[in-house]
C-alpha cells in the first residue's frame, strides 16, 4: 500500500496517512477428485494461518516423501528450483496431506522461494499408487526473466554499484533509483487493473509504474543479483522485502519510501530502510504487521 503524505503550511507536518487498497484475492482454486490447481498471482497468504510450517521447511534430495513435512519441503524444493514439471512419490496415503497444503499452505511457501521461481499457479494430479506429479507455471516467463537480468546487469553498470564500499550501500542506490523512476499504480490499486504491468517487477524497471508487489518483486530479483539471501514478507494488505545480511534480518519496503506528497509529487525517503523486525514493529503503524509463526525465523 502506498503511503501518502499531506504538508501543513511551512514545517509540511504529517497528520496522516491514506493508503490505496487492492482489491486482494488469496487464489483462486478448482478442485476435482484427484485434480487441483492452485493460483497465487498476487502472492498474498490465506488469513489466520497460524501453524509454523515455515520452519519444517528444508531441502529435499530424494523423490519419495514420508509424511506432511516432507511434503511442505517438496514443494518447497520443487518450486526454488524453478522446475516446471516434476513426479514424486509418497509412502504412504498422503491425498489428504496433500489437499491441506493446496488450500492454505502454498501461496506462504511461494514468498520464501526465489521470486524468479515464483509461481502463478500449480497443478497437482496424483494416481491411485500415490504419485504426484506437479506443473508449475511461474509467475515470470523466462523472456521476463532475461529481460529483467539484463536491466539489473545494465543498472549495476550505470550505477556503479561495485564501486560502493558495503553491502548496504549497494542495496540503496537499487532502492533510490526505483523510487526515483517510478511512480506509484494508484489506478491498479485502487479498480484491481491497469494498463502497466505494475504488480510485476516489469512495472517499476520498464514502464515506471508499480504497486507493492512491483517494487518487491523488482528489488527482490536485484537481492538475488547481489547473492542475498531475502525473502517477501506479506499480510492481507502488503507486501515487502526482508534480506539477511551478517545474520540479522533486515526489512526494507521501497513502496513506503517512494511516498505520494498531496501536491502530486514524490519523494525518495529512508524511513522503512534496512529495519531491524523490532523497529519495524516499533514503527506500529498497522500495515506492517505480520504472522510471527509463519515468519518466525525474521525476529
Amino acid at each position: 500500500m502506498k503511503k501518502i503524505f499531506i504538508p501543513i503550511t511551512i514545517l509540511v507536518l504529517v497528520i496522516s496517512n491514506f493508503h490505496y487498497y487492492s482489491k486482494i484475492s488469496l487464489y483462486d482454486l478448482y478442485e476435482k477428485l484427484d485434480y487441483s490447481i492452485v493460483n497465487n498471482e498476487l502472492y498474498y497468504q490465506k488469513e489466520n494461518t497460524k501453524e509454523n510450517y515455515s520452519s519444517k521447511i528444508k531441502y529435499l534430495d530424494k523423490d519419495t516423501v514420508d509424511n506432511l513435512d516432507e511434503i511442505y519441503s517438496m514443494f518447497y524444493t520443487v518450486l526454488n528450483n524453478g522446475y516446471e514439471i516434476y513426479s514424486f512419490k509418497c509412502t504412504y496415503n498422503c491425498i489428504k496431506d496433500l489437499e491441506y497444503i493446496d488450500k492454505d499452505k502454498l501461496s506462504v511457501i511461494n514468498q520464501l522461494v526465489s521470486v524468479k521461481n515464483s509461481y502463478k499457479t500449480i497443478e497437482t494430479s496424483y494416481d491411485t499408487d500415490y504419485k504426484v506429479t506437479l506443473k508449475v507455471i511461474n509467475t515470470y516467463t523466462k523472456e521476463e526473466k532475461e529481460q529483467i537480468n539484463n536491466e539489473i546487469d545494465r543498472l549495476i553498470i550505470e550505477l556503479k554499484v561495485n564501486n560502493y564500499p558495503s553491502i548496504e550501500d549497494k542495496i540503496k542506490v537499487f532502492h533510490d533509483y526505483v523510487a526515483d523512476h517510478s511512480k506509484y499504480d494508484s489506478v491498479r490499486a485502487e479498480t484491481g487493473t491497469s494498463e502497466y504491468n505494475s504488480n510485476k517487477a516489469t512495472g517499476p524497471l520498464f514502464e515506471g509504474m508499480g504497486i507493492c508487489d512491483g517494487y518487491t518483486d523488482a528489488l527482490s530479483f536485484y537481492l538475488d543479483k547481489l547473492g542475498l539471501e531475502n525473502i517477501k514478507v506479506t499480510n492481507n494488505e502488503h507486501v515487502w522485502n526482508a534480506v539477511k545480511l551478517n545474520g540479522i534480518w533486515y526489512h526494507i519496503d521501497l513502496t513506503w519510501d517512494d511516498p505520494i506528497y498531496t501536491n502530486g509529487m514524490q519523494y525518495t525517503i529512508h524511513d522503512y530502510f534496512m529495519l531491524t523486525t523490532n523497529e519495524l514493529i516499533n514503527k506500529n503503524d498497522d500495515e506492517h504487521n505480520f504472522d510471527e509463526s509463519i515468519y518466525d525465523f525474521i525476529k
